[in-house]
């Protein structure tokens, strides 16, 4: 018989059992079957890696359990015992990011589970924080029309879609113009799931989408010239700090407006309706539903919608460059002679 050697609290203890040796889990080829924290964690990238894994996930992965075992990389996986773990977490207070860390070191725990490095995972003994939602903010008309006219070309069309058909930043940033139909009027988004999803677009997103210069290569420009833009609009509509999903939210809650079924918006979104109607919508006014599919991007002269009057009555030449360009206004008399300020920040 050969002994079956497991690691508790770094305490070798001999168990004995009759367990057919082709049958073992366990990797005889390591001494002792120790394995030090980092050993473990190449492995788990690598595994991720090969399964497939999306480069974001498997990058924040890897950042996550770098900073866990900072100066103590060649520890033994089983030397990290709950009480050592929950301490590691309460330095992060809030709710969400201590959440996140549990996430990403459990994962490392149940993968050294799975290769028989551990007889347990030590963060299911751990327990689970609460993760309270604060209300989704959403921009307001006003808001919405005052990004578009500081957002640059260059980035526009990230805008456009996050703004108006509610995809996924993630999604956007991976995504090729040869995706946009702007015949069809739809959108091919490789979704979150790894699930093909087809996003038809409203008229408003179809006419800004037209009105970009360049039509070809990806979508999105680098993740740094993003966060320039982002603060750039952040400082024209006063807002201390982004907000997360600003514009997937708003567009969520202005799609159900528009529409008024949960289910058709939700199916857009990639998600459920529960989701979209816990987490995604805002409440929003008949005129500011209006008023927010007929925003037009010119410097001045944009039409305001008054009296709820129906966005199909709009039509604008999406135009950015040069002077003040004027909307055409059909079934709409008057035009105010410069954009609407924006409402207040946050609801």
């Amino acid at each position: 018989m050969e002994p079956i050697r497991c690691y508790q609290a770094g305490t070798c203890l001999i168990l004995h059992a009759t367990r057919n040796l082709s049958q073992m889990a366990l990797p005889l080829s390591r001494a002792g079957f120790s394995v030090s924290f980092a050993q473990a964690a190449r492995e788990l990238i690598a595994a991720k890696t090969a399964a497939n894994r999306r480069p974001r996930y498997v990058t924040s992965l890897r950042y996550y359990l770098a900073q866990f075992s900072k100066g103590r990389e060649n520890l033994p996986l089983e030397n990290f015992t709950p009480a050592e773990i929950e301490a590691w977490l309460n330095r992060y207070p809030g709710a969400y990011a201590r959440q996140t860390w549990l996430n990403r070191l459990s994962t490392l725990f149940s993968f050294a589970v799975r290769r028989g490095y551990l007889l347990a995972n030590p963060c299911v003994r751990i327990e689970r924080v609460s993760v309270d939602r604060p209300p989704p903010l959403i921009l307001t008309p006003g808001q919405a029309q005052t990004a578009l006219r500081v957002i640059p070309a260059l980035a526009r069309p990230y805008f456009i879609l996050g703004l108006f058909a509610g995809i996924r930043p993630e999604e956007i940033e991976r995504m090729d113009w040869s995706q946009i139909d702007l015949v069809t009027k739809t959108v091919r988004v490789d979704g979150k799931t790894r699930q093909r999803r087809i996003v038809p677009l409203e008229p408003r997103a179809v006419e800004l989408l037209n009105g970009c210069v360049l039509k070809r290569g990806p979508v999105a420009p680098a993740h740094i010239t993003l966060c320039r833009v982002k603060r750039k609009v952040r400082n024209a509509l006063g807002l201390k700090k982004w907000p997360q999903d600003l514009l997937r939210h708003t567009a969520a809650s202005y799609l159900l407006a528009l529409h008024g079924d949960a289910g058709r918006v939700a199916t857009r979104l990639g998600n459920s309706p529960a989701v979209l109607l816990t987490h995604y919508h805002e409440p929003v006014t008949a005129a500011d539903c209006a008023e927010f599919w007929a925003v037009c991007p010119t410097m001045s002269h944009n039409v305001i919608l008054a009296g709820g009057a129906s966005a199909s009555k709009i039509k604008c030449d999406g135009k950015t460059h040069g002077a003040n360009q004027l909307a055409v206004v059909t079934g709409i008399e008057g035009a105010n002679s410069g954009t609407r300020p924006a409402r207040a920040a946050e609801r």
